[in-house]
Formats: structure tokens, C-alpha cells, sequence
């Protein structure tokens, strides 16, 4: 769920400080839950950092199209998070995803579901590097921005043994 904006909240007649402080709140526990999932999907014995990219044929396929392929691809993970990006020097959409697995994955599997581009999956095996904290900041000062509903996640599952 999107948090309702500064002006939203004010179109609903609330007083400015109310609305200042409720959006300020609302962001501010978006970020703790974002945050909570990301450090349980390191902890998780397997994890991996997965980038999905667009190839030109399919640069104009809609966004929600992209991203019910890449939560099928992701649907064997134990948890999941991932966010829409744009590339710094084209512009170019693509996704990042952070996931944790009961198991090493299989790149077949995923490749077979997705195959609007590429798939580039790292294994995290130093869970405090540099370049990860780097974007694990990124993807939470993503959360802020009115783009966060880009931001998708998996729903927990009774059955795993890494609860989100």
C-alpha cells in the first residue's frame, strides 16, 4: 500500500501539522518494514542479488507486465524485494531484487520464466560489503520517493523458515 502524500492528507482537510507529522510517520514505518525484510533476507543461509533488465524488442511493454514476470521468476524464494530502476546513463528501466532461497537456485528456472532480457544473480556471500550496503540504501531512499510503489516484496509464507 502507498502512503498517502503530504498534499493528499490535505485535500482531506487535515490541520497542516497533523498531515506534516502522519506523513512524515507513515514513510518513516515504511522504511523500518523495508528495512526488516532486508536484513532477514541476509540472514537467510542462501541469498542473492538479482538484476532483471529489458531487452530493446520488449522496451515498450507495460511496467506491470515486467513485474508479474519477475514475481513468477521470484516465486520459489523464501522472501523477496525488489525496485524499479532507471539506468544512470540511458535511462533504461530495469529491476533489482534482493531474495533468499531454502536452496541454491537454478539459473534455468528463472531464465525460463523471464524472458524480457537479462538476469544477472550474484550470490551474497559477504553479507556486510560495501557495494551491498551501498544498495541496500539506495533501495530504502527509494522507499521515500513517490516512485516507491515500485517497490514489490513477497508475501510471507507459513512455511519458511525465514519470516518476514
Amino acid at each position: 500500500m502507498i502512503p498517502k502524500s503530504f498534499t493528499q492528507r490535505l485535500d482531506e482537510n487535515q490541520p497542516i501539522y497533523q498531515a506534516i507529522y502522519n506523513t512524515n510517520h507513515s514513510y518513516a514505518i515504511r522504511i523500518n518494514r523495508l528495512n526488516q525484510r532486508m536484513r532477514a533476507i541476509l540472514e537467510a543461509p542462501v541469498s542473492y542479488f538479482i538484476t532483471f533488465t529489458i531487452k530493446d524488442d520488449y522496451i515498450d511493454i507495460k511496467p506491470q507486465t515486467i513485474t508479474r514476470k519477475i514475481k513468477e521468476a521470484l516465486s520459489n524464494a523464501s522472501s523477496w524485494v525488489a525496485n524499479a530502476d532507471y539506468g544512470e546513463l540511458n535511462g533504461r528501466l530495469h529491476f533489482h531484487s534482493l531474495a533468499c532461497y531454502n536452496f541454491h537456485i537454478d539459473y534455468n528456472t528463472i531464465t525460463s520464466i523471464y524472458k524480457y532480457g537479462a538476469v544477472n544473480i550474484k550470490p551474497i556471500i559477504i553479507k556486510n560489503d560495501k557495494a551491498l550496503k551501498e544498495y541496500l540504501l539506495k533501495q530504502t531512499l527509494h522507499s521515500i520517493k513517490h516512485t516507491a510503489s515500485n517497490i514489490i516484496y513477497s508475501r510471507s509464507r507459513k512455511n519458511d523458515d525465514h519470516k518476514l
